[in-house]
C-alpha cells in the first residue's frame, strides 16, 4: 500500500479531508519533535527530570484542538501572514498552559525554565517551517485540496483559475470552469447539471459588485452545492485590500482597514527595524568589512555607490550599495545599447539586462546573493529605508507606476519586499507594481516578518536575482 492510499484511506475512513490531516500531522511532528529535542539536549548537559516528559509532552497533544479554533485547519488556507499570526498564538498558548499547569501543581522546581522557553523559541520556527515542507511534498497531488468549480458572472474567472493552479497551497483545486447563463432556467440547469457531475466540489461565484441580477444567484447555487464561495470583483485595483466582514445586522460590510495611518503601528515597525538590524550586527558588520577588502581588490574604484532614490513622501534619498559595476559603466551602458538593439528593447522594459556587460567578476555574485544591498542598513538605520517594503526607485520608473505612485509615497522604501520573495526580476514590471501596491493596502507586523523569512531562502538560492 503506497503512502498516497494511506492518507485517502484514512481520510474517507475519519471523515476529515487529506489536506486537514496532514497539516495535523506535521503540526504535531514540529510541536513533539522540537520538545524532545529540547529536553534531550538539556539532558546531554547535566540530566533533567523525568516529570517533563510526564506533562509537558502529553499536553502538546492539545496543538491541533487549539489550532484548529485559531483557523489552522480550514478548507481554504489563511494568507501566509495571517497563518503565521495563528501559530505564534498557538505555541505561545500550548506552553503558557504548561506552565500554569507546572506551577500550579507545585511542581515549578522539578523544571528547567530554559528548556520550557528554548523549547517555546524553537518551535516557532519549527510549525511554519514543516507546514511549508508539507504544502511543498504534498500540494501537487490529485487529493489535496477541495475540488473547485468557477462560475464566471465577470470574465475575471481566467485569472482566478491561473492563480488557484499555479498555488495549489490555497487548499482548493480548480476543477471546472463555466460561464453563468443570463437566464434563470439556463443556470438552473447548469447548476445541477454540474453538482451531479461533482457531488462533492465547492462552487465559487464571482461577480461584479453593482451589476443587475434577475435572480438571486448565490441562492441558487446553495440549493445545489453544500459549499458556495462568493468572490466579489470590484474592478480596478481595489482588489487588493485587505478586506474583513463585519455583521452589520440585516447586512455585511467589508472593512478596509488602512494600517500604514496608524502612527502606533508604524511606530512598531520602526522599533523591528532597528532592534532586527541591532541583532545582526554582530555578523553583518564583519561580512560588510570583508566584501568591502574583496571588491577594492577585484576592480579599481570606490567601495560604496550611492543612487538617488524616491523615498517617503515623495522625497529624494540616496541609498547606499557596495560597488557592482566598473568605474566608466554609463558610457560603456551607452555604447552597448546603441549596438544593440535586443538589447536595447529589454533595457526600455524593465530598466534591467540578464546579461549586463557592466557588473565586475565580484559584483556577479554579490548581485545573486543580493549582497550589495547590504549597506542599505545604513538607510535603514537613519531612517530613509525600512528592512521591508517595495524597493526604492528613480524618477523615469515614476510613470511605470502610474496612480500606484501616491501609494508608493505612502510607505518607506524597503531594502526585501514581497516582490522579492514573488518571483524578483523573473517577473514582469507591472506585477512588480501588483506587488508593492498590495504590500501596501495589506501591510501587517506578520507580513513584515514572513517577508523577511521567507527572504532568507531566495538570497541563498538566488531565485530571480541578476
Amino acid at each position: 500500500m503506497t503512502k498516497t492510499s494511506c492518507w485517502e484511506q484514512l481520510s474517507a475512513l475519519t471523515g476529515i479531508s487529506t489536506q486537514k490531516l496532514l497539516l495535523c500531522f506535521f503540526d504535531m511532528l514540529a510541536l513533539l519533535g522540537t520538545a524532545l529535542l529540547v529536553f534531550l539536549v538539556r539532558a546531554a548537559f547535566g540530566g533533567l527530570d523525568p516529570v517533563l516528559y510526564h506533562w509537558v509532552v502529553p499536553m502538546l497533544f492539545l496543538g491541533p484542538f487549539f489550532g484548529a479554533g485559531l483557523g489552522l485547519y480550514q478548507t481554504i488556507s489563511p494568507a501566509p501572514h495571517r497563518e503565521l499570526k495563528s501559530l505564534f498564538q498557538l505555541v505561545s498558548l500550548l506552553y503558557a498552559i504548561i506552565l500554569a499547569v507546572l506551577f500550579l501543581s507545585k511542581m515549578g522546581d522539578a523544571y528547567s525554565r530554559i528548556v520550557i522557553m528554548g523549547s517555546w523559541a524553537a518551535t516557532l520556527f519549527t510549525m511554519p517551517l514543516a507546514r511549508y515542507l508539507c504544502r511543498r511534498l504534498y500540494s501537487r497531488t490529485r487529493w489535496w485540496g477541495k475540488p473547485l468549480i468557477i462560475f464566471d458572472h465577470c470574465r475575471e474567472g481566467r485569472e482566478l483559475w491561473r492563480y488557484l493552479k499555479r498555488h495549489p497551497e490555497r487548499g482548493l483545486n480548480p476543477t471546472a470552469i463555466y460561464d453563468l447563463p443570463n437566464t434563470p432556467d439556463d443556470m438552473r440547469r447548469l447548476f445541477s447539471a454540474v453538482s451531479a457531475r461533482y457531488p462533492k466540489a465547492m462552487a465559487l461565484l464571482l461577480q461584479k459588485v453593482g451589476q443587475a441580477q434577475d435572480t438571486d444567484v448565490t441562492t441558487e447555487a446553495c440549493r445545489y452545492f453544500s459549499n458556495t464561495l462568493v468572490v466579489p470583483a470590484f474592478g480596478g485595483g481595489f482588489r487588493v485590500h485587505w478586506l474583513t466582514p463585519r455583521d452589520l445586522g440585516s447586512a455585511v460590510g467589508l472593512l478596509v482597514r488602512q494600517n500604514l495611518r496608524d502612527k502606533r503601528r508604524l511606530f512598531v515597525k520602526r522599533c523591528l527595524d532597528l532592534f532586527l538590524c541591532l541583532m545582526g550586527a554582530v555578523i553583518l558588520l564583519p561580512l560588510g568589512a570583508a566584501l568591502a577588502l574583496i571588491i577594492k581588490a577585484d576592480s579599481p574604484g570606490p567601495v560604496f555607490y550611492r543612487q538617488k532614490r524616491i523615498g517617503q513622501s515623495g522625497r529624494e534619498i540616496r541609498i547606499f550599495k557596495f560597488r557592482t559595476m566598473v568605474q566608466n559603466a554609463d558610457s560603456v551602458l551607452k555604447e552597448v545599447l546603441a549596438h544593440d538593439a535586443s538589447l536595447l528593447q529589454e533595457w526600455t522594459c524593465d530598466r534591467k539586462l540578464k546579461c549586463d556587460p557592466r557588473i565586475t567578476r565580484v559584483g556577479r555574485l554579490l548581485r545573486k546573493l543580493s549582497l550589495d544591498e547590504l549597506p542599505q542598513l545604513i538607510n535603514v538605520v537613519m531612517g530613509d529605508m525600512s528592512l521591508v517594503g517595495p524597493r526604492p526607485i528613480v524618477h523615469s520608473e515614476v510613470k511605470k507606476y502610474g496612480a500606484v505612485f501616491e501609494e508608493y509615497c505612502m510607505v518607506k522604501p524597503g531594502i526585501t519586499g514581497l516582490w522579492q520573495v514573488s518571483g524578483r526580476n523573473n517577473t514582469t514590471y507591472q506585477e512588480r507594481v501588483n506587488f508593492d501596491q498590495y504590500y501596501i493596502n495589506n501591510w501587517s507586523v506578520w507580513m513584515d516578518l514572513w517577508i523577511l523569512g521567507k527572504t532568507v531562502p531566495v538570497v541563498i538560492l538566488g531565485y530571480g536575482a541578476y
